[in-house]
């Protein structure tokens, strides 16, 4: 399990935006580095400038960024011991627009800073191994009048391999440590463009309510007046998993998809949807191995416990079904929510618990579904056309390595097979170039894909 439990941690969320930047920051300068003839003698200055645009979507919602990068790159051959090793200095400066491009709003990130003397160790060949370090205050985040209303101190490590022949530059990863957390930057955007979700966001431990589980509540505006409100829930992935406790249950806000998104103020007040967002316990057992140190670890991982029957209370990595129907009919007995707009929706393992539900009681039970990075093929073979109880709509990222896309694809295929009576309405997106984190994509709509809207349309009445 540590292999895959590991793997599935470090894939289950791209960094957020500014780690992005300070990346590219670091990857420009060394293209253009690499390329001066650093063996002379002394250092060799390069100076650099870009600009980029891109659509940012890892905090909920988009947001059209204009990004530029300035500075100069220094590199120097080393001498006596250092022989055949390579030093680079980097001085740089990088600005960002994020426009809302609903609204028109708009917020800036801004930082500067300088890595000195970063030793890039030769690994084979042309190729170096870079490990640059930045310290103190990275960036800041400001208002479109030029407030600051967030200043990020911490530690960011830069891991890279260099060919000083080609020039190519790959990212090894980004590691960060300091007191400001990132989700701290997605709240101060989401308040600069005038979302408040985190305001609407209640923890309940469990044993605070009659729950099976702990779980985060969200209520809209306007719940309690007037007609009864759908409910949508949503399960966690692997990393969101915890005991219910009030320690354990931030797992969930603080692993990816849209409690985390609601959290951290990004989530539209315009959503009519009563929220809730269980959590899930992993108590592992002897009884039920996962030996799924394997290419697509999370397909082998999810067929493994579908073959063990989901076992409870011990022994299930990702969403039990039993566990998903109980939290449901708790929920319907304590809200004020219409039970023919029951939705569900889940990311990784959260997905695999959505097709498993689907197999088990979606007829009747749930208006529609959207599993996302999930495998949904152990419960195809097991449930046949049956699966195709509620309207489905599944997301993937062709170069998911950790859930094998072909769990979407070939389930999705398999249901439009069926004959007569026809499956319920089945759509199936696939992001070119995507790992495993397919949501932000699907959540925040930022490719076009209105999930929210599509949802609405069914009931089960």
């Amino acid at each position: 399990m540590t292999g895959f439990a590991s793997k599935v941690s470090a894939g289950r969320r791209r960094p957020r935006w500014w780690i992005v930047v300070l990346a590219a920051v670091m990857a420009v300068p060394l293209v253009a580095g690499v390329s001066a003839r650093a063996e002379a003698a002394g250092v060799e200055w390069t100076p650099y400038s870009e600009s980029d645009q891109w659509t940012d979507d890892s905090c909920g919602y988009p947001t059209d960024v204009a990004a530029t990068f300035s500075g100069r790159v220094g590199v120097r051959a080393g001498t006596g011991p250092d022989a055949g090793y390579l030093f680079f200095t980097n001085n740089y400066a990088f600005r960002e627009v994020h426009t809302d491009p609903a609204t028109g709003r708009w917020f800036v990130v801004r930082g500067n800073g300088q890595f000195k003397n970063v030793k890039a160790t030769p690994v084979g060949g042309n190729v170096f191994e870079v490990t640059s370090k930045n310290s103190g205050r990275l960036f800041v985040v400001e208002d479109a009048t030029g407030k600051v209303v967030l200043r990020f101190a911490g530690l960011v490590t830069f891991r890279y391999t260099v060919d000083t022949g080609s020039g190519d530059v790959v990212d090894q990863g980004v590691t960060l440590a300091g007191h400001v957390p990132d989700a701290s930057v997605c709240s101060a955007a989401g308040s600069i463009l005038g979302i408040d979700s985190a305001s609407r966001l209640t923890a309940h431990p469990l044993g605070a309510t009659a729950s099976p589980l702990g779980y985060y509540e969200y209520l809209p505006p306007g719940y309690g007046s007037g007609a009864k409100k759908p409910l949508l829930i949503f399960l966690h992935g692997f990393g969101g998993n915890g005991d219910g406790t009030s320690a354990q249950l931030p797992n969930v806000i603080n692993d990816a998809g849209i409690a985390y998104y609601i959290a951290n103020n990004g989530w539209a007040a315009s959503r009519p949807f009563v929220v809730l967002a269980p959590q899930h316990n992993f108590i592992e057992s002897p009884a039920f191995p996962y030996p799924c140190d394997v290419p697509f670890g999370g397909s082998c991982l999810m067929q493994h416990q579908h073959d063990y029957g989901n076992p409870l209370p011990a022994g299930s990595a990702c969403w039990a079904p039993s566990e998903i129907h109980a939290f449901l009919d708790y929920a319907l007995a304590h809200y004020n929510v219409d039970p023919t707009r029951v939705y569900l929706t889940g990311l990784s393992c959260g997905g695999y618990g959505v097709w498993e539900s689907l197999a088990q009681f979606g007829a009747g039970r749930i208006a529609a579904a959207v599993p996302i990075a999930g495998d949904g093929r152990p419960a195809l073979r097991s449930s046949g056309c049956a699966l195709a109880s509620a309207p489905i709509w599944a997301f993937h990222g062709d170069a998911d390595d950790v859930v094998d896309p072909a769990g979407s694809i070939d389930t999705i295929a398999g249901l439009r097979a069926c004959p007569a009576p026809p499956a319920k309405e089945l759509r199936l997106t696939i992001y070119p170039g995507v790992d495993h984190d397919s949501w932000d994509h699907a959540y925040s709509g930022s490719q076009g894909q209105d999930i929210y809207g599509w949802m609405l349309g069914f009931t089960t009445g």
